[in-house]
């Protein structure tokens, strides 16, 4: 009687972890497998790159890097070296080009004063028009010339000539007179009209006029 109870309790004990085990078996989740990456390196590209895990990631950046064309560059956009050993190449520096201004020649008084435009001369008033400008022996002119300001002095006025002086200077020109517009010069000889006949140097003037009262 005893071992049959032992039984019954054995099998009743043996049905329960059965069920038990069953009952977790039903419960329990299945942890996936992964499968293995069998796909060559190129069909990464095909794959988007949030799918891929930290192992592949580094395959997928190396596929993508290796179509970039600076990869066949010698130099980078910015003109530097690709090569991180490269030494330096040394610049050589431009020769500087030194340009000399050739020096501007003081112009002489005498020809300064030549430009000044003498429309009239009264040498018995000892003075002479520049333009409408009155001026008189012992005035005193400024002048301007290439931006440089010069006083001169009247120190003659005749017929012939007239006299500047410097004052900054002290240098002294005389200025030579020819009223006759540009292109023309005083004759060296004696003009002689077509056609007429000078007289002769040792006629007789004839002083009377019409016929003689008889």
């Amino acid at each position: 009687m005893g071992t049959l109870v032992q039984i019954c309790v054995w099998v009743i004990f043996t049905a329960i972890a059965l069920a038990q085990s069953a009952v977790e078996n039903r419960t329990q989740t299945p942890t996936p497998q992964k499968a293995s990456n069998t796909n060559p390196v190129s069909d990464l590209t095909k794959t988007p790159s949030r799918h891929l895990d930290n192992t592949e990631l580094a395959a997928y950046i190396d596929t993508e890097a290796s179509a970039f064309s600076i990869r066949g560059r010698a130099r980078d956009p910015f003109g530097h070296s690709q090569d991180p050993d490269a030494k330096p190449v040394a610049q050589l520096s431009a020769a500087k080009t030194v340009r000399r201004t050739a020096p501007i020649l003081a112009t002489p008084f005498s020809d300064i004063i030549r430009l000044i435009i003498i429309t009239t001369i009264m040498p018995g008033e000892k003075r002479f028009l520049v333009g409408t400008r009155s001026v008189s022996q012992g005035d005193r002119m400024p002048i301007t010339f290439r931006g440089k300001h010069i006083s001169v002095e009247i120190t003659e006025v005749n017929t012939r000539q007239i006299g500047f002086r410097n004052l900054e200077t002290g240098e002294m020109t005389m200025r030579q007179l020819d009223m006759l517009p540009a292109g023309m010069t005083p004759g060296s000889h004696d003009m002689i009209t077509p056609d007429i006949k000078p007289d002769l140097p040792n006629a007789p003037i004839n002083l009377e006029t019409g016929d003689p009262t008889p």
